[in-house]
């Protein structure tokens, strides 16, 4: 990769334009990031003329034909900074994050240095500024996800993914998707976002995808962001709404990504029932 590396930013907002305008204040006058795209997800509320008021020679707004998710979303904001723009590095961010430039700086460099790698983000950090427990994930396998679907079986899968430090950077199967780096050769070459989805499991398909293509991500241990943990998801779907689309999202990556036969298909969507079922039961008892 060249010396001068373009980089463009992406921020997908729906209904939460407050929480979008914060992110673009913070970073506008970030002199690492070249262009930002913000895609408005067809909201239903004034999130558009809100946005506009922020829209300069480096800030873009476009304005989906639909709310098609958090894939389809992305991807608009993507193919016009990689295909009318030609951006080298394209950074993938929720609007509910905080970083400071020098994530961006330290992300362009190891691009730069470390040509191994086509993904990278730093260690995420939850509101209060401590580590959270899950920084990166694991491809998870058919198994994986059909024990995912219960109480108990989530107790099993539960794991803390620990984080070497010594290393600069680690390399890792899944990283999240609230930041991070990728280089718009890798990202271009797998097709972008699988737009099949429409929230969750975009990162686990994403990392599947490069995966396939022998790419590699990385987690670089001395840099981080704060997370605020799905402020515009919590503002728009209701819990047990949530659930199910996380579990349509889970049955089309394991058809689709595991290809999983049709036996294994349906124990999936009797998981899933069985699933909403003991949410809605533990529910009641917690309340």
């Amino acid at each position: 990769m060249n010396d001068n590396l373009k980089t463009g930013f992406v921020i997908l907002n729906y209904n939460d334009y407050s929480t979008t305008i914060k992110l673009i204040k913070s970073i506008k006058n970030y002199k690492s990031i070249d262009l930002i795209v913000i895609v408005d997800n067809c909201s239903t509320d004034d999130s558009y003329e809100k946005l506009y008021k922020y829209v300069d020679s480096k800030t873009i707004l476009i304005k989906s034909d639909k709310n098609g998710g958090y894939a389809y979303g992305n991807n608009l904001g993507i193919r016009y900074l990689v295909e009318n723009n030609e951006c080298d590095i394209i950074f993938i961010s929720n609007p509910d994050v905080e970083f400071e430039e020098d994530l961006i700086l330290e992300i362009k460099k190891q691009f730069k240095t470390n040509s191994k790698y086509s993904v990278l983000s730093g260690v995420m950090l939850d509101i209060n500024g401590d580590k959270v427990k899950a920084p990166y994930w694991n491809i998870p396998s058919y198994m994986y996800d059909l024990l995912d679907y219960f109480f108990i079986g989530r107790r099993i899968n539960k794991k803390r993914f620990i984080v070497d430090y010594k290393q600069d950077i680690m390399q890792v199967e899944v990283i999240p998707g609230s930041f991070l780096g990728i280089k718009a050769d890798a990202i271009k070459d797998i097709g972008y976002y699988d737009e099949n989805t429409f929230l969750y499991c975009e990162e686990i398909i994403l990392a599947k995808k490069l995966q396939n293509k022998g790419y590699k991500s990385g987690l670089i241990t001395g840099i981080s962001y704060k997370h605020m943990h799905s402020v515009s998801i919590k503002k728009t779907f209701k819990k047990i709404d949530t659930i199910k689309i996380f579990y349509d999202s889970k049955l089309y990556y394991n058809k689709e990504y595991n290809k999983v036969g049709k036996f294994r298909e349906n124990i999936l969507k009797i998981a899933a029932k069985i699933s909403l079922l003991e949410y809605k039961v533990l529910e009641k008892i917690c309340k």
